[in-house]
């Protein structure tokens, strides 16, 4: 089992490093609001004191910091539409005067941040943002590698690969609490469905204290669980489990309470006035599309899109996982794998009609990921999949295929969002020159990436850590 953790985090943080090591500021999702929250906490201002207007001229709370922590025009990249301009319109200084500072994520709770934001306090500038992506893929590299030591199979390893999507590598080598969520989801699955108990309850606890809407998917992959288990709900007072659970439940509770006295939303931008059958119409004609290219690869803020060929061949590959198990799986393994798509399918519509009248478009596709990993995951638990598999030779080697077909897409992935920064939007795919270079250069993070993909695919050729004793089919699905 260390083996093959340690294997699957090499794997893993190479994957989370590329992004890393490729990406300007502020090159993913809200990383500026990020960066800024990290500095904060590790400056003791839990909560904000100050208002001031970002980049982009919208006015949020703010703390105090230097202004080196983000560059003067720190929106410049994806702003001017539809220009999209590259990474060397970035102007950084090395400026450590204190000054309001503004952030959105002023009011999310801190334990993110407690745990990758270090590098920042000491550094707050683009070495230390640098630093702080690698300390975040690594926690996020060591919770998949632990579902990985315990997964009891090539199937369940091969789910584990299918939900470490080019968007959830990107995120796990960013400042953006998103990241570990998914990361701490998919070993609360795993864990839970091989009742592994103490790696459940650190999956809990991450997942109900990272970001807010945490315990609805900690309390939701536990309930789908114990359903698709037959489990019985008093396993769950095993202390290796309940103990961190129940922290992490009480500390969001708190958190709740103490951050409720304000709001990060943006009152002052005009929202042009919309229905419910609006939205609903906007969903059905664009946003839905945006919501899943971007849990496989739509990057930046959204304005970086790569191939649809490769967006819908990642999905053929979930397909030809979740299919077969639909068919040989029971009645309960049915439910729970709709239940898990259904749900992230109707939060996300719920979080449009709530908030667009207010802030305008809001839900991503990414931020049900922790409860949709569950779809994928689930997967290999019905009853004959390994079975059905071993009786053809070929069709053992259909994992194989699966696997080594993520390795140019992962590549592809960085390559053309690096392209993009380096030459502009427009640009042919050519990850090599341009007007931006990253830090450590072109070749290093394509090198990661390479070797971390690789790496995955061999996680998924290797025979089993362990016996598959735990979800016996004397107990579960052949009742």
């Amino acid at each position: 089992m260390r083996r093959a953790f340690l294997l699957a985090f090499a794997a893993f943080f190479l994957l989370g490093a590329a992004w890393a090591l490729a990406l300007p500021v502020n090159g993913t999702y809200d990383e500026k609001q990020h960066l800024v929250r990290a500095y904060a906490v590790w400056t003791g201002q839990w909560l904000p004191h100050e208002r001031a207007k970002d980049a982009s001229g919208i006015e949020t709370n703010a703390f105090t910091g230097p202004r080196s922590l983000l560059p003067e025009n720190a929106d410049c990249t994806f702003i001017d539409k539809p220009l999209y301009h590259p990474a060397s319109c970035l102007v950084t200084n090395g400026d450590r005067t204190d000054t309001p500072v503004p952030s959105a994520a002023a009011r999310y709770s801190p334990v993110y941040y407690l745990l990758a934001g270090l590098p920042l306090r000491i550094s707050p500038d683009g070495t230390g943002l640098i630093w702080a992506r690698l300390l975040s893929a690594a926690l996020s590299a060591a919770l998949l590698a632990a579902a990985v030591a315990i997964a009891p199979g090539r199937l369940e390893r091969l789910a584990i690969v299918l939900v470490t999507t080019p968007m959830v590598a990107n995120l796990a080598g960013a400042i953006n609490p998103n990241g570990l969520e998914i990361s701490a989801a998919v070993l609360l699955f795993v864990a839970l469905l091989h009742r592994r108990w103490a790696l459940a309850g650190v999956g809990a606890l991450l997942l109900f204290t990272v970001r807010d809407l945490g315990p609805f998917f900690a309390l939701a992959a536990i309930a789908i669980a114990l359903f698709v288990t037959r489990e019985n709900v008093k396993t769950l007072r095993n202390r290796a489990f309940l103990i961190p659970a129940a922290a992490g439940a009480v500390f969001a509770g708190l958190w709740a309470a103490v951050a409720s006295r304000g709001s990060d939303l943006d009152s002052s931008r005009p929202i042009p006035p919309t229905s419910s059958g609006a939205i609903l119409d906007d969903i059905v004609h664009g946003r839905a599309e945006f919501w899943a290219r971007q849990i496989i690869g739509q990057f930046n803020y959204g304005e970086t899109t790569i191939s649809i060929a490769v967006i819908a061949l990642w999905y053929l590959l979930c397909a030809a996982l979740v299919l077969p198990a639909l068919w040989l799986g029971d009645r309960r393994l049915r439910i729970g794998i709709g239940a898990a798509f259904l749900g992230s399918a109707a939060l996300l519509v719920a979080l449009e009609l709530y908030f667009a009248p207010k802030v305008g478009q809001f839900a991503h596709g990414r931020y049900v990921m922790p409860l949709g990993v569950g779809v994928i995951l689930l997967a290999p638990l019905a009853a004959g999949y390994s079975g059905w598999l071993a009786a053809a030779p070929v069709r053992g080697w259909l994992l194989v295929a699966c696997a080594a077909l993520t390795v140019p897409m992962q590549l592809y992935a960085l390559a053309r969002v690096m392209t993009r920064f380096q030459r502009g939007i427009s640009a042919g795919l050519n990850p090599f020159g341009g007007v931006w270079a990253p830090p450590l250069g072109s070749a290093v993070p394509l090198l990661c990436a390479l070797v971390g993909a690789v790496l995955l695919g061999v996680i998924v050729t290797r025979s089993s850590v362990r016996p598959t004793p735990v979800l016996s089919t004397a107990n579960t699905f052949s009742n």
